[in-house]
């Protein structure tokens, strides 16, 4: 007996007729698999819908290979369902043409159930789970049945050639869908500025015949991937059957579990590799950094409990940058500025949260860091690294009377850093007891202001401190006040601060003296009387992608992609959501967002240097005139290129001789794109590096 995949078998007459008449694919042996293609070529085509940040052409690749794979996958096992039900049904086994009709009747019946429910389930936001869910469900049960009503469609029309024409139907549906896509005229996220031009460090773009060719390659790797999985189940129940005993088919669910198992331990294997070696750059030595401080004031200097041999690659940099009293007299017209202090506890100078908690306290004691009438608790990214614009900004405002101190948790990059979030949280908070208790023993009038800044990961791992405690939390530790730059979504406590507002309007100061703007736009049009309410900002980029991305995305139509009208500032536009696929994009856009060109502060995505410093200046409640302020920007922008160059540039002397030359020139060619000329040479890349040249920065 001949079987189809729903189990039932046809007798061998109508098989035979089936063939004969070359309509046996109208069952469910072939009409899914059609369907699944055409679902594919359809969500290829609404792939190229912009999302918050341009994209390149192998960014597009991917997502359209992801794209193309979940629509075939996901229509060939949705549909398969639909027909399993349909040839249940009475009429459907009395021939072929009673099963194609009545799969036919269930595909349409779908379809229209599924319309009901979307009109009846329009997006909220904040919407329930439940209901979500619910939408989730008759979208993807609606979009297979429809595509099956196109297979069948097929089937009939295509005869002998029905090969041909769903090739044909296959590729003008990915075609179709991406002119009709196109025609709504989508914009990127990063496009939705007062001035209508991009905000990005790197403003990328797609060819689409390269896109689509090369996506092909990544739906056939996903494809092989997905043989991979299947054939890892097959030998796992295999397995199975030969040591309990039974049929194979009784032991698929153990076969997935074991494909599943052994797919989870490739990947943390992989993800183990990727780690170690990314470790390995961040505790590097630099040539640029390779010099211990000769300032008490600064951890690994003089006198320090943490030499520079313990160092990381970040805390080296971000301790050699400190600034020195003859830089801040020059840029703001002063004689009487003094060493700021910066001190610093690395990953690699302790083995624990603890001792990492307590050798900066320390080290804080050691500097009398608590005596500045400013002190800064700074907490940084995943990498260790410190937000030098933020930290200069309150060095060059305080003539250097300040004190700046971080705490390390991971040297990796945020992405492969989340993890390490509890142990951060853990031991910033373990720093700001200590300090309270030090603060408790000074007479009140003698203590300082303290203060908190945190950037992107690191602003998870210092706001989440104050979960479940709203705008007690920070006011309970004593924090005077706070910047915080690209929250990621997954942070607690500014969920819980946000509550039920809508992203549709621009929000109000509050609760307390919190302050939390959808996009930069929203926090530069607040009134000057509520910014000086402003205690605690959490300052954001509207197309910044890590405030936006999270697993929940995979699912469920973000607040951020409701109806167009209701879009934050910052959101693409006439780009509609798509399971998984959104979450992709916006995975990429994450990659995207931040390839800053030294000496250039703009405002976009991840980045934040342009907004930091008038931020800092308002929020910290430090004085300064405008004219200060320009120059305190402009010595930003000078000190970025100059540092940036001067790592470069020293890397380039330290190769061999018969690399060295090639290795110059290319630095030369970088930074001659840095300050838009052509002309640089090695003479000017080494006055830039030691800050005797005024560079031409574009961009002011």
């Amino acid at each position: 007996m001949a079987k189809e995949n729903t189990g039932r078998a046809l007798p061998n007459q109508e098989i035979a007729r089936a063939q004969s008449s070359g309509d046996l694919d109208q069952g469910s042996i072939d009409v899914s698999s059609r369907a699944g293609l055409l679902l594919g070529a359809y969500y290829t085509g609404l792939s190229y819908q912009p999302n918050l940040l341009s994209r390149g052409t192998r960014d597009q690749a991917i997502i359209s290979g992801v794209a193309a794979t979940v629509g075939y996958q996901w229509g060939v096992s949705a549909h398969s369902f639909l027909r399993s039900i349909a040839d249940r049904l009475p009429g459907a086994s009395s021939s072929m043409f009673g099963r194609v009709v009545t799969g036919a009747v269930v595909d349409a019946g779908v379809v229209a159930a599924s319309v009901a429910a979307l009109r009846a389930l329009p997006p909220k936001q904040h919407e329930s789970k439940a209901r979500s869910g619910a939408r989730l469900a008759a979208m993807g049960l609606g979009s297979a049945a429809a595509a099956g009503i196109g297979a069948g469609l097929l089937g009939i029309v295509g005869g002998k050639a029905r090969t041909a024409v769903t090739l044909l139907a296959t590729l003008g549906t990915t075609a179709a869908t991406y002119r009709y896509t196109m025609s709504k005229k989508p914009t990127a996220g990063a496009l939705d500025a007062p001035d209508n031009r991009p905000h990005e460090d790197d403003v990328r773009e797609v060819s689409v015949p390269k896109a689509m060719a090369s996506s092909l390659v990544v739906g056939a790797f996903l494809g092989l991937a997905g043989r991979f999985e299947s054939k890892i189940a097959e030998v796992v129940a295999n397995a199975a059957a030969k040591t309990l005993g039974g049929q194979v088919d009784d032991h698929r669910t153990i076969g997935r579990i074991g494909s599943a198992a052994t797919l989870a331990a490739i990947g943390w294997g992989g993800l183990t590799a990727a780690s170690y070696l990314l470790s390995k750059p961040g505790t590097a030595v630099e040539p640029a950094h390779a010099t211990p401080p000769d300032i008490p004031e600064v951890t690994g200097g003089p006198g320090s409990f943490s030499s520079w041999n313990d160092q990381t690659r970040e805390s080296r940099r971000w301790l050699s940058m400190v600034l020195t009293p003859e830089e801040i007299n020059h840029v703001m017209g002063t004689t009487k500025a003094k060493q700021p202090i910066r001190v610093y506890a690395s990953l690699e100078a302790a083995s624990s949260p603890e001792e990492r908690a307590e050798l900066l306290l320390r080290e804080i004691d050691r500097t009398r860091a608590l005596e500045r009438p400013y002190f800064a608790l700074f907490s940084p990214t995943g990498s260790g690294y410190v937000n030098y614009v933020a930290c200069e900004t309150l060095e060059y405002l305080t003539k250097g009377n300040c004190a700046s101190a971080a705490i390390q948790y991971s040297v990796l990059p945020s992405a492969l850093s989340l993890t390490k979030v509890p142990e951060g949280t853990n031991q910033t908070r373990m720093v700001l007891n200590g300090i309270m208790k030090r603060l408790l023993a000074m007479p009140r009038s003698k203590r300082p202001k303290i203060l908190m800044f945190g950037e992107s990961l690191g602003s998870q791992v210092s706001e989440d401190m104050f979960k479940g405690q709203g705008i007690t939390g920070p006011e309970g530790v004593g924090l005077d006040a706070a910047v915080w730059i690209g929250t990621p979504a997954a942070t607690d406590w500014k969920k819980e601060l946000w509550g039920d507002r809508s992203v549709s309007v621009p929000p109000e100061v509050g609760p307390g003296t919190v302050y939390m703007p959808r996009a930069v736009r929203d926090w530069r049009n607040l009134p000057d009387d509520q910014k000086s309410q402003v205690d605690f900002l959490l300052l954001q980029n509207g197309d910044d992608p890590i405030p936006k991305f999270g697993t929940s995305v995979i699912w469920r139509q973000p607040d951020w992609l409701g109806p167009n009208d209701t879009r934050p500032p910052g959101a693409p536009r006439h780009t509609k959501w798509m399971p998984i696929v959104t979450f992709i994009a916006t995975f990429i856009d994450m990659q995207n967002a931040l390839t800053p060109t030294p000496g250039v502060f703009d405002e976009g995505g991840h980045d934040y240097r342009r907004e930091t410093p008038e931020a800092v200046r308002k929020v910290f409640s430090l004085e300064a005139t405008d004219e200060e302020m320009a120059a305190v920007q402009e010595a930003l922008r000078a000190r970025e290129l100059e540092w940036e160059t001067r790592r470069r540039w020293a890397v380039a002397e330290t190769q061999p001789t018969p690399k060295r030359a090639a290795a110059e020139e290319k630095v030369e060619k970088m930074v001659g794109k840095w300050i838009d000329r052509t002309d640089v040479s090695a003479q000017d890349v080494e006055e830039i590096a030691q800050g005797d040249m005024e560079p031409v920065i574009k961009g002011g």
